[in-house]
């Protein structure tokens, strides 16, 4: 098992990676536009929507040269991802998720402290976790994030190594 941290477009199987994100993606269908005739067809709008955040994440977010994907790998899969978003003073956590063929194996928790291990003493990490969301506010918790501030939906997470 390793550990992808990286920048680069070219090193990255954006096939196995939208396999980690399909729930999300199929969560996502209303976002993509549509002709009549395809919204009757559930696969095509999925489709659209797997396409379009292949889209985003080769020309925004990686574009930048500043943003990083990090993925945990096995010999074969893709099995749980995130994103670092470059906030300047900060790096803020997005878009963690496990591969739903692979969840309850502790891969978020092992991808996630390969991260606070490679940025922490560096930057502040921030992440933002949906008030219902406990199992990712506990694993956030369980791993040194404290709450700096509670929202409308969610709460903000930091995480600072001298925290």
């Amino acid at each position: 098992m390793q550990t992808l941290i990286t920048k680069k477009i070219e090193e990255i199987d954006f096939n196995k990676l939208m396999d980690i994100y399909e729930e999300s993606n199929w969560e996502n269908l209303s976002m993509v536009e549509s002709d009549i005739d395809e919204k009757s067809d559930k696969n095509i709008l999925y489709q659209k929507v797997r396409q379009a955040y292949t889209d985003y994440l080769k020309n925004d977010f990686l574009k930048s040269g500043k943003n990083y994907l990090a993925i945990l790998i096995d010999e074969k899969s893709y099995l749980s991802a995130l994103r670092l978003f470059d906030g300047g003073k900060y790096f803020l956590l997005e878009a963690l998720e496990t591969n739903p063929s692979f969840r309850r194996k502790g891969y978020g928790e092992k991808l996630l402290s390969k991260v606070l291990d490679n940025f922490a003493n560096r930057e502040e990490i921030r992440s933002e976790v949906g008030k219902n969301n406990k199992k990712s506010l506990n694993l956030h918790k369980k791993l040194g994030f404290k709450i700096k501030e509670e929202r409308e939906k969610n709460y903000l997470l930091v995480f600072k190594e001298d925290s």
